[in-house]
């Protein structure tokens, strides 16, 4: 309580004391000595406001104060009145509230007959005043109280509806009493829903659980039906108890589920927009796989990346989402080879609550489910199950996803991006991957060239996982030694970056120095190296370095009609020159 609350209440004691006690006038003055309340005929009478002196001693004493002399008492020295105050009585009474002094109430007679009147009821008087001060007091107190409950009311008002899930507000018996907007926004309420039961607006089998059993629910994914369709969300229920410990309602919240989904699954680093950078080299082959990457990004069809085991395919796909529209949704990825055939379903398509025994309660999403508004990754695609083909086939086909033990669909939208380093065109052949599914997934295919066929940028490679491995294991390697990167180039990579990776690793883990030299290397790098020197000439090595260089330019310009031309222009030499180096 403040004084601007008693404020308000002392200027209402005020007209009623004026008015139930015969011709007095009546101020309330507060700890500071302002009038708070004032009766308007006292200044007035008295032709000047109360005398300063006066107010201080009675402030300072904090205890009934009867004046029976005005303007002769010793306070009223250097007033105006002084000798010939108009007041003929004054009686203070002090107020507190919590051991804390507020001010005092005086009455002012200005008769003789009157202040003989209250004289003889000093006593009354000051129980009555007394009184005034206790109403006033607690007036004051329950306005204080009534102004912070408001205040609080409409602070968290204003923070429920500021949520974005729905709050519902229930009885006992699921009737409701209040809802945030959100909630009436996903029911499409156009009018009050107060007093409806909440079975009758929406259904959901989580929901009457909670209804029946009289229990809490934490954080459950189910359907939910609002209108006759049906939304998945994630419900909780906090039971609501009384001072006497008894359930009294409930207060449920709906998430969205998708919107869950993407909070559990995205990350910074899968919405990376340096994604792209993280694609290393400066060879035609890397040059032109960045330029694909950008001018197919923003794109919604579908993606199939080929090539060997080791060449980054998971990396283009992360940067082609990370360049779309869809960076601030997940990137989600499954690997079809890594999972079992017999969980790859319910791991892709999801199921329902009671779909197989030993089901999580509440079913679970697929990764299918998971990466709605987003990508789904499917990596080593040509691993995956006929069976399953023909169902991932109708998810793309369909927009919509039916969970394992399900009878309504999901409507999703999800781009797809798949990888494989196996040969589809012969899986087709075999019956092993079905043709349908191919031409469905395979409307934009990349080709990610082999390390060996684009050996220039392992110098550019190794400088890259040096720095990225200085951090990590806390190292100072600022070099590598002649020899080491010539070894590195003459060895074939047959696991390609992702060997080329271990590779450095492994020398900055064991390297004494802040230089790589060759006595870091791999044993089986060191021994090919060593291999390759003792059978092949310096003329050897450079027609073979050079063989390398013209069929990646060569490969770079293939499809186009005048690709020798360019790879010529390119390379520096003549067509002729350019037939001939490659016959030889």
């Amino acid at each position: 309580m403040d004084i601007k609350q008693l404020k308000s209440v002392a200027e209402e004691i005020v007209v009623a004391t004026s008015k139930i006690l015969n011709d007095v006038t009546v101020a309330i003055v507060d700890q500071n000595g302002n009038y708070m309340a004032i009766d308007e005929f006292y200044i007035i009478r008295k032709g000047t406001e109360e005398w300063k002196p006066y107010i201080d001693e009675i402030i300072k004493k904090r205890k009934v104060t009867i004046i029976e002399n005005p303007g002769l008492n010793p306070l009223c020295k250097g007033c105006e009145n002084e000798g010939n105050c108009p007041q003929t009585l004054e009686i203070s009474v002090p107020f507190n509230f919590d051991n804390r002094f507020f001010g005092y109430i005086s009455v002012i007679t200005f008769s003789n007959e009157m202040k003989d009147y209250y004289i003889k009821r000093i006593d009354q008087t000051v129980e009555y005043l007394n009184s005034m001060v206790k109403l006033m007091v607690s007036a004051a107190k329950e306005q204080a109280t009534r102004i912070h409950a408001e205040r609080m009311f409409s602070e968290r008002e204003a923070i429920i509806n500021s949520m974005n899930y729905g709050v519902v507000d229930c009885d006992i018996d699921g009737r409701i009493k209040c809802a945030n907007h959100t909630f009436c926004n996903f029911i499409g309420a156009d009018r009050p829903i107060e007093n409806q039961l909440i079975t009758e607006i929406l259904t959901s089998t989580a929901i009457e659980e909670v209804l029946n059993n009289k229990g809490e629910l934490e954080g459950r994914e189910a359907q939910v039906f609002i209108n006759n369709e049906m939304h998945r969300m994630v419900v909780s229920a906090t039971v609501i108890k009384s001072e006497s410990n008894e359930d009294i309602g409930f207060v449920f919240s709906l998430h969205k589920a998708a919107y869950i989904r993407s909070l559990v699954f995205g990350s910074k680093e899968e919405c990376s927009e340096n994604a792209l950078s993280s694609i290393i080299g400066k060879s035609a082959a890397m040059i032109e796989l960045r330029k694909r990457i950008e001018s197919i990004a923003n794109s919604c069809s579908t993606v199939m990346i080929n090539g060997e085991t080791g060449t980054g395919k998971e990396l283009v796909a992360r940067a082609i989402h990370s360049l779309s529209s869809r960076r601030d949704k997940p990137i989600v990825t499954i690997n079809c080879a890594a999972i079992p055939d017999n969980l790859l379903e319910s791991e892709l398509f999801g199921y329902e609550e009671g779909a197989f025994t030993g089901g999580r309660k509440g079913g679970k999403a697929g990764i299918i489910e998971v990466a709605d508004g987003g990508t789904l990754f499917l990596d080593e695609i040509g691993d995956m199950p006929l069976h399953l083909q023909a169902k991932l086939l109708r998810v793309l086909q369909e927009k919509e996803i039916l969970r394992i033990g399900g009878y309504v669909p999901t409507p999703i939208d999800i781009r797809v991006i798949s990888a494989t380093h196996q040969d589809l065109d012969e899986l087709i052949k075999r019956q092993l991957f079905r043709m349908d599914l191919y031409y469905r997934l395979n409307i934009i295919p990349i080709e990610i060239s082999p390390l060996r066929e684009h050996i220039s940028d392992i110098d550019d490679l190794i400088d890259y996982f040096i720095m990225k491995y200085n951090h990590k294991l806390n190292k100072q390697i600022i070099a590598c030694s002649r020899d080491y990167i010539e070894a590195m180039k003459q060895y074939t990579w047959p696991g390609n970056v992702r060997e080329l990776e271990n590779a450095i690793e492994y020398s900055i883990n064991i390297q004494t120095g802040n230089i790589l030299t060759t006595d870091s290397l791999l044993q089986k790098i060191s021994d090919y190296d060593l291999e390759e020197r003792s059978t092949m000439s310096l003329k050897q090595r450079t027609l073979e370095y050079e063989r390398k260089v013209i069929q990646n330019v060569v490969k770079q310009y293939k499809n186009e009609s005048n690709g020798i031309e360019k790879a010529a222009h390119l390379l520096g030499i003549s067509r002729a020159s350019l037939y001939r180096k490659l016959k030889g």
